[in-house]
């Protein structure tokens, strides 16, 4: 019995998310959020993928089961994003998401043949229906940046590129199976599968691995958790709003707690006494900074003061400024000065 290499694929995929599956299963340490949904994304994943090759091999003709599959994917994506993102997910309100997969399910099961009647009408409405889910899911990914600014000053391992990546790579590969009359001029049917089941393949591991690392530096904001209001939206008496930053200005000075990479707004509010809120306004209205700009704007004058001052090596000065991601460094020194901290040393020097 010979197989193709689409199948192996495809046994592999089966058999991956088996072993994630019970690998989580069987470890007794506590399982973050994001794996349980994870596990539930390997479990379709396993129904998918095994009702794909037993209909390869004339089994299930008669059920098409397709859309069912395909609407689900798009709410597991988005449950998956959010478990990154949150530090809960209100379950009720998820789980309207997945009503109309169900609906389907139950009709498919009814018997009914009203989805099979217009195969390709009901591929376009369940591709659309997961291209809306994967650009909800980057719309959480850009919200969730713009909260970092206000609360951390380093994001760089944190900032879910790697899920932005993977996001709009599923997009592009949705825009293949919906071009794929087009595309098949040029290109082989089995190609465009074979494309598919092997980023599926990686898109497990990533998910397991790379999210992992994500929850292990991140707890996560509250779901309910709210933006700073506009300096206009928001006040507090201009006696306290004194009283405050120079609380601030002083801490800033004495203690220099930027030369920590990962000190959070929540940090510098408990070590201050000042509400989270009130801090940010503070922040926001005098310096017309977010958190992230006000933390690294000390941190390159510091850069800028030993580029002047010493001989150090520029990862030294980096690591010494409170920077601990170089590509960081450069970017918002660049962005600062015009050069970059090679360019800028010698410029001082002429």
């Amino acid at each position: 019995m010979s197989f193709e290499i689409n199948e192996i694929l495809g046994l592999l995929i089966i058999y991956q998310s088996v072993v994630f599956i019970l690998s989580l299963l069987f470890n007794k340490n506590a399982k973050p959020l994001f794996l349980k949904i994870l596990m539930g994304i390997c479990g379709v994943i396993i129904l998918h993928f095994g009702y794909m090759l037993l209909q390869q091999y004339g089994y299930l003709d008669t059920v098409f089961l397709g859309p069912f599959f395909g609407l689900v994917y798009g709410p597991l994506y988005l449950a998956y994003t959010k478990s990154l993102i949150y530090r809960t997910l209100g379950f009720q309100k998820m789980s309207l998401h997945f009503i109309p997969s169900l609906v389907v399910l139950v009709l498919i099961l009814a018997g009914s043949r009203l989805l099979s009647g217009s195969v390709a009408l009901t591929g376009l409405v369940i591709s659309l229906h997961f291209i809306g889910y994967l650009l909800l899911s980057l719309k959480h990914i850009y919200g969730y940046r713009k909260r970092l600014l206000n609360n951390v000053s380093s994001f760089y391992r944190i900032s879910l590129f790697w899920l932005e990546g993977i996001l709009y790579l599923q997009l592009g590969i949705l825009g293949i199976t919906l071009l794929e009359s087009y595309i098949q001029a040029f290109m082989n049917t089995d190609i465009i599968i074979l494309i598919i089941f092997g980023f599926t393949l990686i898109l497990i591991h990533c998910f397991y691995y790379l999210g992992l690392q994500q929850v292990r530096q991140f707890k996560g904001f509250g779901e309910e958790h709210t933006e700073p209001s506009a300096v206009g939206e928001y006040n507090i008496p201009e006696e306290q709003f004194e009283e405050y930053l120079g609380q601030l200005t002083r801490f800033m000075d004495t203690e220099k707690p930027y030369l920590d990479y990962d000190i959070t707004l929540q940090e510098i509010s408990d070590k201050l006494g000042i509400s989270n809120r009130n801090l940010s306004h503070v922040i926001n209205r005098h310096f017309n900074k977010n958190y992230y700009a006000f933390i690294n704007g000390y941190r390159l004058e510091l850069a800028k003061n030993y580029l002047n001052t010493t001989d150090h090596s520029i990862k030294e000065i980096m690591y010494d400024s409170g920077f601990s991601n170089k590509a960081t460094f450069y970017s918002l020194f660049k962005k600062d000065t015009g050069l970059t901290p090679v360019q800028y040393r010698k410029g001082k020097k002429m």
